[in-house]
């Protein structure tokens, strides 16, 4: 079974008393950190995970639900779908092919699960992760199977779209190149046309018309349904049409990569309707008052499947997520789906999508959504995804469920057969199935991979919902399970207010931790999960310490000092703080704590306080305790000391002041730091800068002098000198010159 790494569904610390801080050094070694707990109980938590035969509905509850028969498809995808009067047909991919579902008939159910086939240690060589997806297919519960037939094969890679003629003939469009085939009942292929185009991702029929969505030049085709007198009809700036929608007399185009959608009337003209943030319009569908758009975005749009298709595509959704000539590619798809609806009205007027709001019915990160597909007239829409192939039922804003989690990769496309059954394709190992063709006997969700972020003790688990569950634990040292995971272990559980409860604590204490639950009968049910664990503590990492000087740019200095730190929690505990200081070179007993009334800091910064203290170099230093998160007994700290520093609070002085003619001199002195500037003003004038003789105010005793205007009036003048020392502390004296 494969599995992502994601951020867990929940994670909070539990809360914790805050005690005395430890500050003597602790042993180096791991001690666990604080309990947290992982929590999943919405709808989205448990989508994060794995079913098997069981339904995720809006509110959370996981129930037991249907199992799909399911038809193996030669080549590596099935890629396009299509219901014709013949029964429904699949387009593959890596071979070219269209392959019909047999109506009517069942093949024999394969064998039954095996739990050994579930719990054997998958290897870290390519041959393992391609065992993941057998295990995942032996673990599935025995439905009899689709009967497939190959109904013809064709040149190319991959049936992008399909269409069924009036007189029940296909016209199917394949990769690469602009080429359409006709394929008739019995499977024999002829020429349809050939588009100077080097893809078709889209066909409908339109007012006696074929319509061709093509790539990479924005244009939609027009055809006779003989397919002749083949011309452009529309012709946008977007490089790919790519979905197709008809409504009366009008046609909707979806294009990339900007995600807009266009209106093509009568006259065949071209019209913007909607432009949406995104990258694509992947897929449209019609309800009876209105209208579903499928947009995904994409972070990389240069990701794809198969070196045959990299050739000419780069619209992710359409050619896969993993990198090219791969099958196995990474799992993590740096993209976004949205399903937004607007509604039309009862007479569906497509002018609407201009004004009126679309809503946004279902959005979902790292996957992008493959197709839609309306199932009745009050609004229900199913929507396949590329994330471990899920197909999910919406029914507006707050209505969302998922109803299958197919066992291949990705879901690529949705049908729906003559007697109402729902078709889906998957590739990455290329399959179909008919969706709810049974009810499941049992249930299975299986959680997405914990990362603790460290080595971690886990405790209790607790399931609340009804009838029987049955739990299983397993934990590990990687991302994904393998054969350095320990084995799946059954929990017992016990019933507990309400509850169902069990311990882990007999699991390995690893970085990664997986549930499965059970829903054993038909009338079981699933609401939340709650898991205790505690990380490994790591300790806090403080990396600076400063001690700010004050800014001489302000008027008058206050005597306070601000000592501020950066620190790193690194497992994103709470921290505090304890402060000291010590002249500099004095013994562990000397140091003296500045924390307020003896509290721990919990910012990041402190404001010292120097009015009181003797001028001298000092010494401060920090200590972090991630206590808060761990309680007093596991807290682990860290100290960092400042880099040595003036405190200066006696005043600096000018001394020996004298005029001769229009010049004064006097030596500006300071005893315990450095002498930064002098000024003067004269008769209450404004403050101007004095320079020092030696060009520097560099030292202790700076002398220097004065030069009085030569337009200074004559009579006595006041002038005030200001002297101010690297401290920030100033004094002032005054002298009477005569002119």
């Amino acid at each position: 079974m494969r599995h992502d790494l994601r951020s867990p569904s929940r994670l909070r610390p539990a809360p914790a008393c805050v005690a005395a801080l430890a500050l003597a050094a602790l042993p180096a070694l791991a001690h666990a950190g604080g309990t947290r707990t992982w929590d999943v109980t919405e709808h989205a938590d448990f989508d994060k995970g794995e079913t098997d035969g069981a339904a995720i509905e809006s509110s959370g509850r996981v129930t037991v639900g249907y199992q799909p028969a399911r038809g193996e498809l030669p080549g590596t995808a099935a890629f396009s779908c299509l219901a014709t009067k013949q029964g429904v047909l699949v387009g593959t991919a890596d071979a070219a092919s269209i392959q019909r579902i047999v109506p009517g008939k069942r093949a024999k159910p394969g064998r039954k699960p095996e739990r050994a086939a579930k719990d054997k240690d998958d290897g870290d060589d390519a041959s393992a992760a391609k065992d993941k997806d057998k295990d995942k297919h032996a673990a599935k519960s025995a439905t009899a199977g689709l009967v497939i037939e190959s109904l013809a094969k064709l040149d190319g890679v991959v049936v992008t779209a399909m269409v069924e003629l009036p007189g029940g003939d296909v016209v199917a469009a394949t990769l690469p190149g602009g080429k359409l085939v006709r394929v008739d009942r019995k499977g024999k292929v002829s020429p349809f046309a050939t588009l100077e185009v080097e893809q078709i991702w889209a066909l409908a029929l339109h007012d006696g018309k074929l319509l061709a969505a093509t790539g990479p030049k924005g244009e939609l085709w027009s055809m006779t349904t003989a397919g002749k007198d083949p011309k452009v009809v529309l012709d946008v700036e977007e490089k790919d049409l790519l979905s197709l929608a008809v409504l009366g007399k009008d046609v909707v185009v979806g294009v990339a990569p900007q995600a807009k959608l266009y209106r093509v009337g009568a006259d065949l003209g071209g019209e913007l309707l909607y432009d949406f943030p995104g990258d694509e319009v992947r897929a449209l569908a019609l309800t009876r008052t209105g209208m579903v758009a499928v947009v995904n975005t994409f972070t990389d749009r240069k990701l794809s499947s198969l070196d045959a298709l990299t050739k000419n595509l780069d619209r992710t959704s359409l050619v896969g997520q993993p990198p090219a000539g791969s099958l196995d590619g990474e799992r993590s798809i740096q993209a976004s789906a949205k399903v937004h609806h607007v509604e039309l009205g009862a007479k569906r007027d497509l002018s609407r999508a201009i004004e009126a709001t679309w809503e946004t019915w279902l959005e979902r990160d790292h996957q992008y959504f493959t197709a839609a597909l309306a199932l009745d007239d009050v609004g229900t829409v199913l929507v396949s995804s590329s994330d471990d192939a899920k197909i999910y039922r919406v029914r507006g804003v707050r209505d969302v469920a998922t109803v299958a989690d197919l066992e291949e990769r990705q879901a690529t496309a949705l049908c729906r057969g003559g007697k109402g059954e729902v078709i889906a394709t998957a590739a990455h190992g290329a399959a179909v199935y008919e969706l709810g063709a049974a009810k499941a006997k049992q249930a299975r969700w299986v959680s997405e991979v914990l990362d603790t972020s460290q080595p971690a003790s886990f405790g209790t688990v607790r399931l609340r919902g009804g009838g029987s569950l049955q739990l299983r634990a397993r934990s590990g040292p990687s991302e994904e399970p393998d054969k350095r995971w320990s084995a799946w272990r059954s929990i017992p559980l016990t019933r507990e207010s309400g509850t169902l409860r069990g311990n882990l604590s007999a699991l390995p204490h690893r970085r990664h931790l997986q549930l499965e639950v059970v829903l054993a009968a038909a009338d079981a049910e699933l609401r939340a999960v709650e898991t205790f664990y505690a990380p490994e503590n790591l300790a806090p990492k403080l990396s600076e310490v400063e001690v700010a000087r004050p800014d001489l740019d302000d008027a008058d200095t206050e005597p306070k000092v601000t000592i501020s730190w950066k620190v790193d929690a690194r497992d994103e505990d709470d921290l505090v703080y304890d402060v000291r200081v010590r002249p500099e070179g004095a013994g562990n007993d000397a140091w003296i704590g500045l924390n307020p009334e003896g509290e721990l800091v919990t910012k990041r910064e402190l404001k010292w306080d120097t009015s009181s203290v003797p001028d001298g170099v000092y010494e401060i230093a920090v200590v972090a305790s991630d206590e808060p998160s761990n309680g007093t007994t596991r807290a682990r700290t860290d100290e960092l000391r400042s880099a040595p520093f003036l405190v200066d609070r006696q005043r600096p002085a000018i001394t020996t002041p004298s005029v001769a003619g229009n010049r004064i001199k006097a030596i500006a002195t300071d005893a315990s730091g450095w002498v930064h500037d002098v000024s003067f003003s004269i008769d209450g004038g404004a403050m101007r800068q004095a320079s020092p003789d030696d060009g520097l105010f560099d030292s202790g005793s700076e002398a220097f002098q004065i030069v009085l205007p030569d337009d200074l009036r004559k009579g006595s003048h006041r002038v005030v000198l200001k002297v101010r020392d690297g401290a920030g502390n100033t004094s002032t004296t005054a002298i009477v010159v005569e002119r």
